[in-house]
């Protein structure tokens, strides 16, 4: 028995406690949304952490969903991990689980965005990103209303 294989063992459970403690811990993440006009159905949160997820080719980093209610109201993604994300919001105010549009495709619920970019399309990843960093963050997104 070598003396490198004694200590093989020793090694390498300190370079994983080592890693552990450098390893960048989750925070929360509050999302407050206002310019509810009324509180009919649910406000739906989608967190995306790629541009893929934000163009609808990848998974959404969390999904959340809160009552909506006249004003404002918020909503908490526990346990988030350090990074970059956008949010897209709205208010299903029938419940039926879409944003509806008319045939121009206009929207006719509440909607928003981080950043609350103001163009009259959909808004780039790049234009919505924050970063989440290892203490909470809060993120405050005002619905838009189309017709």
């Amino acid at each position: 028995m070598s003396v490198e294989s004694i200590y093989r063992p020793a090694v390498l459970a300190s370079i994983a406690v080592c890693m552990l403690s450098f390893s960048a811990r989750a925070a929360d993440l509050t999302v407050t949304v206002d310019g509810l006009r009324n509180a009919n159905g649910t406000v739906r949160l989608e967190l995306d952490g790629s541009e893929a997820a934000w163009n609808n080719k990848a998974k959404a980093t969390a999904m959340g969903n809160v009552k909506a209610s006249v004003g404002a109201v918020s909503y908490t993604f526990s346990n988030v991990q350090p990074g970059t994300y956008g949010l897209g919001v709205y208010q299903d105010e029938n419940n039926s689980g879409k944003l509806r549009t008319n045939l121009f495709g206009i929207p006719k619920e509440g909607y928003g965005f981080s950043n609350n970019p103001s163009v009259m399309r959909m808004p780039t990843f790049q234009e919505v990103q924050f970063t989440v960093a290892e203490q909470n963050t809060t993120v405050l997104i005002h619905l838009k209303h189309g017709i």
